[in-house]
């Protein structure tokens, strides 16, 4: 098999074997909205003939749906699945959260395989993507390590410039005027973002302003504002 290319909502260095498969033609095209630093330095060297594709973490899902990008075949990694493809991520031994991220993906690619380490029986009821949507259901012993879920760019910023940005980006929420009752927040999950969210909540309580509701990757961070009465819903595409 050859001349593949690989569709990632991010890339991380644990993709790191992706380099060997790029040079010997497995791999010839890569997508995503994220891509890690060693990876980066990797790519930057010119071992891809093609241009990557980057877009943005709603922009992926967009073109999925609207055919700019076509999936042949999905992978999708479910902690929790029944044999007919059931699938949520709520619960397992890899329990993760959403797994909003690959809605796109089981809606829309012409094949879809489910790839779970813990088989349930038969039905499933409070799944997140429908048997309807998957062709096949693949138990292995595992599908990872969710102790490596808040690491790497998971993890608030210690960099004094990150962390400075995130205080003007506050002060610039502030200056903004939409920081008042029923406002809803979304940020993302990388280091500056997270101190962001975590001095606006110190804002918030100060001048006890309660917001609608705050999406994103849902971190502790994120829970944490919620439980403190910063807002009253938590929407997700994915928890970390």
């Amino acid at each position: 098999m050859a001349d593949i290319t690989v569709n990632a909502s991010s890339l991380f260095d644990i993709h790191m074997p992706i380099i060997e498969h790029i040079k010997n033609g497995v791999v010839t095209g890569v997508e995503t909205d994220y891509m890690s630093s060693a990876l980066g330095r990797e790519f930057s060297s010119g071992i891809l003939k093609k241009p990557i594709i980057f877009r943005t973490h709603g922009g992926r899902p967009s073109d999925i749906i609207n055919g700019k990008s076509h999936i042949d075949v999905a992978f999708v990694a479910a902690p929790t699945s029944d044999d007919m493809g059931n699938c949520t991520g709520k619960i397992g031994k890899s329990a993760c959260g959403s797994l909003g991220y690959a809605f796109a993906d089981a809606a829309c690619a012409d094949k879809v395989i489910v790839v779970t380490d813990n088989l349930v029986a038969y039905p499933l009821t409070d799944f997140s993507i429908a048997e309807t949507c998957v062709d096949y259901v693949v138990q292995v012993p595992s599908i990872g390590d969710p102790r490596g879920i808040v690491s790497g760019t998971t993890t608030m910023t210690k960099d004094p410039i990150a962390l400075k940005i995130a205080k003007y980006a506050v002060k610039c929420i502030q200056a903004s005027g939409l920081l008042k009752d029923g406002f809803s927040f979304q940020t993302g999950a990388g280091g500056a973002s997270l101190a962001a969210a975590a001095y606006l909540k110190d804002v918030m309580l100060e001048k006890k302003i309660k917001g609608s509701y705050v999406m994103g990757g849902i971190t502790g961070y994120l829970v944490d504002m919620l439980e403190a009465g910063c807002f009253q819903a938590i929407m997700d595409v994915q928890v970390l």
